[in-house]
């Protein structure tokens, strides 16, 4: 299926990006993605890595002989992305309150690990420290429940940071819609993004079948809820949690069990799975898998994402550089735009019958 050219909501409005890593950079490919104009500005000889640059404009500029120019460009632009610690931007004359008595309309992002205010505002950290801190870690559990070091930087960096923080500009610029074409000043903390993000986890901490008993749900070794090695190495994903999946589950394996079992032996039934499992390839159990009601999915690594069929059906990855790059999301579809897809896809799906 031919996907419509992706939307561009945001067409029209100007950001600059001043350079820094990781969580401002990919705020700014998000919203750049979704059509604002995006000028990245990094000091001249600065050593930066800069790699998320799509759609966006690239400026080097000497901040100190340069910075009236680079305060003009701030001022005539909607929003300002700054990736400095607190107090960094008033260092070199950038002072946001003093900016947007310039320019009322200015939007101002300052995302930072612990935010504006607070003890731990100045203190250095990466995205270890701040799920730490957020009160996360112990979710993502390792052997006996020890907390480890999360999925790389995806957690405080994009999720609690670079996408909470997209979330506040646009909210930003609906807002200044609304209230007499005001900016604000957003103080958007990783910490605190990924704590909201938490939400859940929080209000449902105290369900024991969860988290708090040997084997429950989301420890880390359930055995309907965990992955399982496979005949070549790699692994297949389980997540069945619910009786109809888990039912399903051990009909395809083979394995004649009751709940039952799963509370009073589950070491014993991770075992049998886990034996099962290392009988066929990954691929084959994918096969085996595929379109059943079941909950289980192959774990996929970076560099093949884009061949699986479900991907490619959606166009959700394009090859650049010998990366699979996934394309922006969520995707926005006129009523016409969605009847035609809709159409071809029941069509492909039948003809897969």
């Amino acid at each position: 299926m031919k996907q419509p050219p992706q939307a561009k909501p945001l067409a029209g409005v100007d950001i600059v990006e001043l350079a820094g890593l990781a969580p401002v950079p990919m705020c700014g490919q998000i919203l750049a993605d979704f059509g604002a104009n995006v000028t990245l500005i990094s000091k001249i000889g600065a050593v930066t890595d800069q790699r998320l640059l799509r759609h966006k404009d690239h400026v080097e500029l000497d901040f100190k002989n340069d910075f009236k120019e680079l305060r003009s460009r701030i001022l005539k632009a909607d929003v300002l992305l700054e990736p400095y610690r607190p107090g960094v931007l008033e260092a070199i004359g950038l002072d946001p309150v003093e900016l947007l008595k310039e320019n009322e309309k200015l939007i101002v992002l300052r995302l930072t690990g612990y935010g504006q205010t607070g003890q731990m505002s100045k203190v250095a950290g990466h995205d270890i420290n701040y799920v730490a801190v957020s009160g996360l870690l112990p979710t993502i559990a390792g052997h006996n429940r020890t907390p480890y070091w999360p999925p790389a930087n995806l957690l405080a960096d994009f999720a609690g940071g670079a996408l909470t923080a997209a979330f506040g500009v646009v909210s930003a610029l609906f807002q200044r819609t609304n209230n007499g074409g005001k900016g604000v000043i957003i103080d958007a903390s990783m910490v605190d993004g990924l704590a909201y993000l938490g939400s859940w986890i929080t209000a449902f901490r105290d369900i024991d079948i969860f988290w708090n008993m040997p084997y429950g749900a989301f420890t880390g070794d359930c055995p309907i809820y965990r992955t399982y090695e496979t005949k070549d190495g790699k692994f297949m994903s389980v997540g069945a949690l619910e009786g109809k999946f888990n039912t399903k589950l051990f009909q395809i394996l083979g394995i004649k069990t009751k709940k039952s079992t799963m509370l009073s032996e589950p070491e014993k039934l991770v075992a049998e799975i886990e034996k099962i499992f290392k009988t066929k390839t990954r691929d084959e159990w994918t096969d085996i898998f595929l379109l059943e009601e079941v909950c289980v999915s192959p774990v996929l690594d970076m560099d093949e994402v884009g061949e699986l069929q479900h991907h490619k059906d959606r166009e959700n990855f394009e090859k650049i550089d010998e990366k699979w790059v996934p394309k922006p999301a969520p995707r926005f579809y006129t009523a016409e735009e969605f009847a035609l897809l809709r159409e071809a896809d029941n069509e492909i799906k039948k003809s897969k019958l």
